[in-house]
């Protein structure tokens, strides 16, 4: 039996199947007034309409929402987590408390995304900081206060540095107060080390 063979004898099974309730569908449609069958075709779309909303549309909004509800709290414990592993190389690498100055960009640059403040931020290197030590301005513009908070409190233990200097205020967008958003600047410096016990 070749494929041809078996998808027309299916199309004909099929076929016999539906004939039966075709007929009987234009039987009734036929029966309907005018009037009836101008309300059936004007429900139609309607129908369609309420079925795509309930299996398509409503399942896909609420996954959507649930998922801007776990994105926080995901971006939270990814910080933790970023903490944890720079600890971790930290102290593999020997060195307690302490960063090669080359790598301190990078780890800054790092902790800042893995808390999801990379694109409202701007790192730069200051001039004229005490001899030996650099320092880094980190400018926020319109940034979560929350996040900023979280990055702030977990700093010494990610990138071994400290803020020196913490000008930040509540964003002001088109002469109004953004509620939970901050911009200004932090200045930060070299974490006094701690000895190895």
């Amino acid at each position: 039996m070749t494929f041809t063979t078996m998808f027309s004898d299916l199309d004909d099974a099929v076929r016999t199947r539906l004939e039966p309730i075709a007929r009987q569908a234009r039987t009734a449609w036929q029966q309907r007034t005018r009037r009836e069958r101008i309300l059936l075709q004007a429900a139609a779309p309607l129908l369609a309409a309420v079925l795509l909303w309930t299996v398509a549309l409503r399942p896909a909004l609420h996954a959507v929402q649930a998922a801007r509800q776990q994105l926080p709290v995901l971006q939270a414990q990814t910080a933790r987590l970023g903490a944890v592993i720079l600890e971790a190389e930290a102290l593999a690498r020997g060195r307690f408390g302490n960063i090669p100055a080359g790598d301190t960009e990078q780890a800054l640059r790092a902790s800042l995304r893995a808390a999801g403040l990379e694109t409202v931020s701007d790192l730069s290197r200051l001039d004229g900081a005490a001899a030996g030590e650099t320092q880094w301005q980190l400018s926020f513009v319109n940034a979560p206060a929350g996040r900023i908070m979280e990055w702030m409190a977990n700093l010494p233990f990610m990138v071994q540095m400290q803020a020196r200097r913490v000008e930040l205020a509540r964003s002001i967008l088109d002469g109004r107060d953004r509620p939970g958003q901050l911009s200004g600047t932090v200045v930060l410096a070299p974490a006094p080390q701690r000895k190895a016990p």
